[in-house]
C-alpha cells in the first residue's frame, strides 16, 4: 500500500448541487430605432437578422418585427438569451465593429443607430413605444453635413470650448434650416464619447439656456433639445461616457424673416456644413436682400399658381352656363 501523501489524500467530494445548475434564460424585446425607411420591411429584418447573428444572438425572422413608415422605420427584436442585458448590448456593438458597411446601410443617413430595451405592443399602441437611446463606442454616425456638425470633445472642451461652439452654430442653424451639435463624435463621424456625470449635465444645461436667452430674438426651450446619449463599450472601464447633442428646430413660419444674432451681438450662418460669420453689416444686408428675393419668389409663384386654378374654374363655370345648342334650336322652331 502506498501511504504517500498524494494517495492519502482524499478525492474532493463533488456538491451535488453544483453538478447541474440550471441556466436562466431571459427574454428581452429590444427596440432598434433611426432604421433606413427606403429599405423594405424584409430587407431591413435581413439585415438585422445579419447583425445580431453575428452578435451570437442568432434569431428566427418572427422574432423580428419591423415598423415602416414614408420617413421613419424601427423593430423591436425579441431575444431569448442567457446573457445579461448589459452583455447583450456589448455584443451588439463588437457586431457593429465588424459590420461597419451593413450598418452604414441600416442605419438612416444623418442619424445615429438607437439601441434600448423596448416592450411589445398592440397596433394602436405602437407610436407609444421608446427605447432608452444608447450609442456604441466606435460606431458610424455618417458624415457632416449641412444639417450636423461633429466635435470629438476632448481636453477641456465642455469648460472652455463648448459655450462659443453653443454661440455659433446654435445662431448659424437658426438662420438656416436648423441642425444639430454632437459632441463626443470625431469628425471622422465615429462615435468617442466625453466624460460627462450628472453635475456636468446639469451645469451644462444652465450654461446653454443662459447663452439661448441672451440672442436676439430671444430663443424659447421649444426651439431646441438638449440630450446626453450614453455610450456602450464592449469592455466595462467604469467609465461613464455620453454624447452631448444639442438639435436647433427648423424655425417655424413667420410674418417676417428673422435674422437671429448672438448674446454678443455677432451673426452666423451655415452653408455646404460650414459656419460663416460673424458678419459683417454688408454681409448681412445681403443676407436679408436673397431672403426677401427668395420670399418674393415663392409668393410670385403661389400667385401663378391660383391664378391658373382661377382660369379653369372659370372655364367649368362658362360651360355649365351655356345652352345647349340642339334645345335651342327646337325653341326657336
Amino acid at each position: 500500500m502506498d501511504n504517500s501523501p498524494e494517495s492519502s489524500a482524499e478525492e474532493p467530494m463533488e456538491d451535488p448541487a453544483e453538478e447541474a445548475l440550471p441556466c436562466l434564460t431571459h427574454v428581452y424585446t429590444l427596440y432598434i430605432g433611426n432604421l433606413n425607411p427606403k429599405y423594405s420591411r424584409e430587407v431591413l429584418c435581413s439585415m438585422l437578422k445579419d447583425i445580431l447573428g453575428t452578435a451570437s444572438l442568432p434569431l428566427q425572422r418572427h422574432d423580428i418585427e419591423v415598423v415602416k413608415k414614408p420617413r421613419r422605420a424601427y423593430a423591436l427584436v425579441q431575444v431569448a438569451t442567457e446573457l445579461s442585458l448589459e452583455n447583450v448590448l456589448k455584443q451588439l456593438q463588437v457586431a457593429s465593429d465588424m459590420e461597419q458597411h451593413l450598418l452604414r446601410e441600416l442605419v438612416m443617413r444623418g442619424k445615429t443607430l438607437v439601441v434600448g430595451e423596448g416592450r411589445r405592443a398592440s397596433p394602436s399602441a405602437k407610436e407609444e413605444i421608446v427605447g432608452q437611446e444608447r450609442l456604441f463606442y466606435g460606431a458610424f454616425m455618417g458624415s457632416e453635413t449641412r444639417n450636423v456638425e461633429f466635435k470629438r470633445g476632448g481636453g477641456e472642451y465642455l469648460s472652455v470650448t463648448l459655450k462659443h461652439h453653443v454661440r455659433k452654430y446654435v445662431c448659424a442653424f437658426l438662420n438656416s434650416e436648423g441642425g444639430s451639435l454632437f459632441v463626443g463624435v470625431e469628425d471622422s463621424g465615429f462615435v468617442h464619447g466625453v466624460m460627462c456625470g450628472h453635475k456636468e449635465e446639469d451645469r451644462i444645461r444652465l450654461l446653454i439656456d443662459s447663452i439661448l436667452k441672451g440672442f436676439k430674438p430671444q430663443v424659447f426651450p421649444d426651439a431646441y433639445t438638449l440630450t446626453f446619449i450614453p455610450v456602450v463599450k464592449a469592455e466595462d472601464t467604469g467609465i461613464f461616457l455620453k454624447v452631448i447633442r444639442l438639435s436647433v428646430h427648423l424655425p417655424r413660419q413667420q410674418g417676417e424673416l428673422l435674422l437671429y444674432e448672438t448674446d454678443q451681438g455677432e451673426v452666423y450662418l451655415r452653408r455646404d456644413g460650414s459656419i460663416q460669420g460673424p458678419l459683417s453689416g454688408s454681409a448681412i444686408q445681403e443676407w436679408c436682400r436673397q431672403k426677401w428675393t427668395g420670399e418674393v419668389r415663392k409668393l410670385e409663384e403661389r400667385i401663378e399658381s391660383l391664378m391658373k386654378e382661377k382660369e379653369s374654374l372659370q372655364q367649368q363655370i362658362n360651360q355649365q352656363r351655356s345652352p345647349n345648342p340642339k334645345s335651342r334650336f327646337c325653341t326657336i322652331l
